[in-house]
């Protein structure tokens, strides 16, 4: 169990340290950096006993990380792809814990929901021209987000909601970095620095509950 907790703790340190190479030009020794921290979450994960799809979404999320750390449709095909394949581990995940009856019991977790979808679906619509013959991959994508999202509404724990809204909350980021404002918009650098704060803070709050189911 130490030897588990040690590498959690190096992982929060590289994915925090990470905010730091961010702005370096995009290079290998970057994308290391930045794929280690859910690398280790995935170690962690497996030396802590967690549920074998979530030992694979997490390093499936590392895959996604590396290849977003390089420029390009491919690399970012490669990623959607990535993260698309962790999207299915984690709710095949949560098909065996969730109650799907929870998502309708509070009213907070149904306004949620809808709110998370509205503003999902908003910005698909708006980039859906511009991302081209991407478009399609990216609207899989969000389909099976939003089944992800309201699977994390029927587990009573509400971290598990939070880690999936802030998980979809970072790609929602990066697709408007992506396809509508474009890397030269004076957001871009606070965006940037957004998404990764987002997405790491989700893959740890999603490591630590779902360890635990």
């Amino acid at each position: 169990m130490a030897t588990a907790t040690g590498i959690f703790w190096l992982s929060v340190a590289l994915g925090t340290s990470y905010l730091w190479i961010l702005p370096q030009d995009k290079t290998v020794f970057r994308a290391v950096w930045k794929t280690l921290p859910v690398l280790l979450l995935s170690l962690y994960a497996f030396l802590v006993g967690a549920h074998p799809l979530l030992v694979l979404a997490l390093a499936l999320g590392a895959l996604g990380d590396w290849s977003l750390a390089f420029e390009g449709d491919r690399a970012f095909l490669g990623g959607v792809a990535s993260f698309l394949s962790a999207h299915i581990a984690y709710v095949a995940l949560l098909l065996t814990i969730t109650d799907p009856a929870i998502a309708f019991t509070e009213t907070w977790r149904m306004l949620a929901g809808v709110l998370v979808a509205l503003l999902t679906f908003g910005v698909l619509v708006r980039i859906w021209k511009p991302a081209g013959r991407l478009a399609l991959p990216i609207g899989i994508y969000v389909l099976l987000f939003m089944v992800l999202v309201w699977l994390a509404l029927g587990i009573a724990n509400p971290l598990v909601f939070v880690g999936a809204a802030l998980f979809i909350l970072s790609d929602i980021v990066l697709t408007i970095r992506k396809y509508w404002t474009g890397p030269g918009h004076p957001i871009d650098g606070a965006a940037a620095y957004f998404v990764w704060v987002t997405y790491f803070a989700a893959q740890v709050i999603l490591t630590l509950r779902l360890s635990e189911a």
